[in-house]
């Protein structure tokens, strides 16, 4: 009985565990870095552009092509690339979805529907919004010689954001996901054409809001900071203040190292309030003149303008989003079902009017950690 146990373990492992049963060949395919989509409405047809990886030579590593199908739907434009180039395309290194600022409705829904049931599409991959005319401007106008990868540099882009904090990137896993929460509205980054040292690159900067399956406006790249500083997802980046000590007025940049923001709804008089609390850990990292502002005193001062010039940002940017959009793009519907489930239930139904009015209270506290190498600004002495 051993023996025919063990036989029956190498036959199974035989058939379910060869590496080569799902072999295919390379050269035989197309790896594809990125796809822009936009949409014909004259012809009626999406129109998808592929930015597909392709080696330069000996010593000058990879390079980019670019193919651009058409079809009734994402799907049929894809085969359409594939009957063009005679190669099949391999998604699973895809690393950028860039959709047309005009995609709305079901259009944007088959767009996202997809990249999210093709097997080879990886569930992380970003989504973004063109804030060109098309879609596949991003990838037809950056590094014209195609001797780089648009879609991978974005990608690296997106990797940094902490360091900079004017644009938030979004998986299509978490976009997916939030787009069946009640009451909840979602922003994507915005992806422009900009010229750096003589050559057009990409650029990120600000957020579309996207209500429902609508593209319905965007923030720039001062209210995304803002709108990431709502959501707790701000890890760094810098803050200037304009601030005065002893009659003298100086401009101080402030390094972001530390944030903590928690979101607490409360019920006052029959109406729910939205308290916004913020806890921010700052370094000094420039002053643009000589007034001191490291000292006890001039740090104080600092401090009350820091927290004052927060705050506006943040009140400034929310009451835009409520009035202009009413799009709960902060998720302030997610904290009231969690925490004030009973209360959720009473507004659930009305709830896009009852966020374009809710009262928000921003509270805002910041510590002042270090001031880099020095303990004092630089000063300058006349000869």
């Amino acid at each position: 009985m051993k023996k025919l146990y063990v036989l029956v373990i190498m036959v199974f492992s035989f058939i379910f565990l060869t590496s080569c049963w799902n072999y295919r060949e390379v050269n035989k395919m197309r790896f594809v870095a990125g796809v822009a989509i936009d949409y014909d409405e004259s012809m009626d047809e999406y129109i998808v552009t592929s930015e597909v990886v392709r080696f330069i030579r000996e010593g000058e590593g990879f390079g980019s092509t670019l193919f651009q199908s058409r079809g009734k739907t994402v799907f049929d434009a894809v085969r359409d690339t594939i009957m063009k180039n005679a190669r099949k395309l391999y998604w699973g290194h895809a690393k950028v979805v860039i959709l047309s600022r005009d995609l709305s409705d079901e259009r944007l829904i088959t767009a996202l529907d997809y990249t999210s049931r093709d097997a080879e599409f990886r569930d992380d991959i970003w989504l973004l919004v063109s804030g060109e005319k098309a879609a596949n401007e991003i990838l037809e106008e950056t590094f014209a010689k195609r001797d780089k990868i648009t879609s991978f540099h974005i990608n690296d882009i997106l990797k940094n954001e902490n360091s900079i904090s004017t644009y938030h990137g979004v998986p299509a896993w978490r976009f997916i996901k939030d787009m069946a929460a009640k009451g909840v509205s979602q922003t994507l980054p915005i992806v422009t054409v900009a010229k750096r040292d003589g050559e057009k690159v990409p650029k990120l900067g600000g957020q579309a809001i996207i209500k429902g399956n609508k593209i319905v406006g965007k923030l720039n790249e001062i209210e995304t900071k803002s709108y990431v500083w709502v959501i707790n997802k701000l890890k760094g980046g810098v803050v200037s203040i304009e601030t005065e000590v002893e009659g003298k007025s100086v401009e101080v940049t402030l390094e972001i190292f530390r944030n903590e923001t928690k979101l607490r709804p409360e019920k006052i008089e029959d109406k729910i309030i939205m308290n916004i609390d913020i806890e921010t850990d700052f370094g000094i990292g420039e002053i643009a003149g000589e007034v001191n502002v490291i000292e006890k005193k001039g740090r104080e001062i600092l401090k009350k303008d820091i927290e004052k010039n927060v705050k506006k940002l943040i009140e400034d940017t929310v009451k835009k989003v409520q009035k202009e959009y009413k799009a709960d793009i902060f998720k302030f519907s997610t904290e009231i079902k969690k925490k004030m489930p009973d209360e959720w239930k009473k507004v659930e139904a009305d709830w896009d009017e009852v966020f374009s009015n809710m009262e928000v209270r921003v509270n805002v506290t910041a510590n002042i950690r270090g001031s880099a190498l020095t303990s004092e600004p630089v000063k300058i002495v006349n000869q």
